[in-house]
């Protein structure tokens, strides 16, 4: 089933006004924290080009310490999603396997940021029949900036890797947790000025769905790189 498109005729008409504007929206997204060092890092920078983004969180990061972390990224305006239990590929994995990783993880969520997942990525985007079978969350996906380890790329070279997917309605997949050298902050400050730059307005998941007019099915078997 695909994606419904909402009846709002005011929606509809600002996204015309917004076309003829030129103004283009997208979503920066990051995974794998929480972490009380490197994730800090990253919310500096959103409240300094004052952006917000989302979070897909790692339930086995989620606990007492990193709560003050998730309260911060919730109190700026941001949104925190599931990413699973830990880093390991579910796409192997049973029908049990999969839904006790996803509610672990969602009820970490509940109550260390005391809000509620509304989106899922899978761990090394891979994806299986069973996993669309057992997660009742829409899956996303999104341009990737190469910055994960192994990678060994730049600020500039995970710039320039995000810009050559950009569209209007984009998804930006980085990462706020990984093994040094990371630098993701610089990176930041690099691409937001110059998103900003070529007219994109920066919003949350939920935001963008809800700019472009669409409800996500979740049983739409289908990973959301661009909504539009």
């Amino acid at each position: 089933m695909e994606a419904k498109v909402i009846p709002d005729t005011e929606n509809q008409n600002k996204q015309k006004a917004d076309k003829q504007d030129g103004v283009k929206y997208c979503a920066l997204t990051f995974d794998d924290g929480p972490d009380i060092v490197k994730t800090p890092l990253v919310l500096d920078k959103l409240q300094t080009h004052g952006i917000v983004a989302s979070f897909f969180v790692v339930g086995l990061h989620i606990n007492d310490s990193t709560a003050p972390v998730l309260e911060r990224a919730v109190a700026i305006g941001c949104e925190i999603h599931n990413h699973s239990w830990s880093f390991d590929s579910m796409n192997q994995m049973t029908k049990e396997e999969i839904k006790e990783s996803i509610g672990k993880t969602t009820e970490a969520i509940k109550k260390y940021a005391g809000v509620t997942p509304a989106f899922f990525r899978p761990p090394n985007l891979l994806v299986s029949q069973e996993m669309y079978n057992a997660i009742d969350f829409p899956f996303i996906d999104g341009i990737l900036g190469m910055d994960w380890d192994g990678c060994n790329t730049t600020a500039e070279q995970r710039v320039k890797n995000v810009l050559r997917g950009m569209m209007d309605g984009a998804i930006i997949l980085l990462h706020d947790v990984q093994p040094d050298p990371h630098p993701t902050p610089e990176t930041l400050d690099i691409l937001i000025p110059e998103l900003k730059k070529q007219g994109y307005q920066f919003l949350t998941l939920t935001e963008l769905f809800v700019k472009k007019g669409i409800t996500p099915d979740p049983d739409a078997k289908k990973m959301w790189k661009y909504v539009k």
